[in-house]
């Protein structure tokens, strides 16, 4: 496609990133963190940079011209001009990355080498792209995680709230990014390629990327298991807490942009399709699906929810014989309750969880799938899940009528992501 530059960049920009992104940074709980973290990183210099320069190789055009193509692609759509650095480095997975420099210098995108060597030119624009949104809209001035986890000494000092909401943001400004890549790439078939291929580690010509039928997934989110295989995105990871939306979702995201009026205009294709209301509608249901639900709603269902959560966390945590501290942190974290600082007994934790399936069951599906999904986090949260934590899991999803299945998603989703 021939690059021509955005008279708007923001008509790619979700709602929900734009949204949010204001109403956090007015709050003073984030301003406080986002001061703290300023100095906490300052007087480093660009500390990343100089580890690249050491362990990675910088690209010039005659050594990647189809790399170098592709960014100029990108930078003439979004009309880019400040300086930017690729780097490739020695890694057998497909990834990528971006990163700011805080000192002025230039912006960074780091791939691995496996990438470089079976995307396409079009899958490649789509990654830069999606990068490169991330410099174009700036999400880097939110830095995340850091910002929701950041303490001084009375604790974290952002509100729990306000963290939930943190990762929410996070999770739509993926969605932002992943439209620069589209529109970079011009070609959504491109970016279904691209997303399978992150998604699974594979790239024989054999899997044929079907972007309609991978986004048809997302209705596995509601009535069966959820179906994540993403790249820790799509979500690092794990729903109300990850910073990235599962694959699907994602997928689905584009497959939707993708028949939208704006992008048709931009791409040159009419006047017609999907209006933006629409499309965002679209993804306010899908991502929803991520949203903390029970943990945060103030109801008996969602009480008994979070009890269970409790109950079946601890007994999680102490499936290979010891609860982490690590573990409980999670836990404390999932449900900001008074109850889970008391003392620990894992017995009596079991037993209640017992007693409790036929109620559970009672709640609607995505409810008792939501939860199966947040014990990831909690087995997780070690750095390590073993065979008795996914044994634990899965007996546990079993009683609640959920795919054990949902587990492993879960879980490979937050071991690859593009950032």
């Amino acid at each position: 496609m021939g690059a021509r530059t955005l008279p708007d960049k923001t008509v790619l920009q979700s709602r929900r990133d734009k949204e949010l992104r204001a109403a956090l940074q007015a709050e003073r709980d984030v301003q406080f963190a986002l001061k703290k973290i300023e100095e906490l990183s300052s007087g480093y210099g660009f500390v990343a940079r100089r580890s690249l320069l050491t362990g990675a190789l910088r690209l010039t055009r005659s050594m990647a011209p189809e790399v170098a193509d592709s960014l100029a692609v990108c930078r003439e759509i979004l009309g880019f001009t400040a300086p930017v650095e690729v780097y490739v480095r020695p890694e057998p997975v497909f990834n990528a990355g971006a990163i700011r420099n805080p000192g002025g210098g230039p912006h960074i995108i780091v791939l691995s080498s496996r990438l470089l060597e079976v995307f396409t030119p079009e899958e490649l624009r789509f990654v830069i792209g999606h990068e490169m949104g991330h410099m174009a809209f700036d999400h880097f001035g939110i830095p995340m995680p850091a910002t929701a986890a950041v303490e001084d000494m009375a604790g974290q000092m952002v509100s729990r709230y306000n963290a939930l909401r943190l990762y929410w943001w996070c999770r739509s400004a993926e969605i932002t990014a992943d439209r620069v890549g589209l529109v970079c790439a011009g070609d959504p078939i491109a970016a279904a390629s691209g997303f399978f291929k992150l998604a699974s580690g594979m790239s024989s010509p054999r899997i044929q990327a079907d972007l309609e039928a991978y986004a048809t997934q997302v209705e596995s989110l509601a009535s069966a298991p959820e179906a994540r295989s993403k790249p820790r995105h799509d979500d690092d990871t794990l729903d109300a807490f990850s910073t990235h939306p599962y694959s699907p979702l994602r997928v689905r995201a584009v497959v939707a942009f993708s028949k939208s009026k704006t992008y048709r205009s931009i791409t040159g294709q009419g006047n017609d399709g999907l209006s933006d209301d629409d499309v965002e509608a679209i993804i306010d249901r899908d991502l929803s699906l991520m949203e903390p639900g029970y943990l945060e709603e103030k109801n008996d269902e969602s009480a008994l929810m979070r009890r269970m959560l409790y109950c079946a966390g601890l007994s999680v945590a102490a499936a290979n014989g010891q609860v982490d501290d690590s573990e409980m942190r999670a836990l404390r974290t999932l449900l900001g309750s008074d109850e889970t600082w008391g003392p620990v007994n894992v017995d009596a934790a079991r037993a209640e969880l017992e007693q409790k399936w036929n109620a559970a069951l009672q709640v609607p599906f995505a409810r008792r799938a939501q939860l199966v999904q947040h014990l990831t986090i909690i087995a997780a949260a070690d750095g390590n899940v073993d065979q008795w934590e996914l044994g634990e899991m899965g007996r546990i999803a079993w009683h609640l009528q959920v795919d054990p299945s949902v587990i492993e998603q879960t879980l490979a989703a937050a071991a690859h992501p593009m950032d």
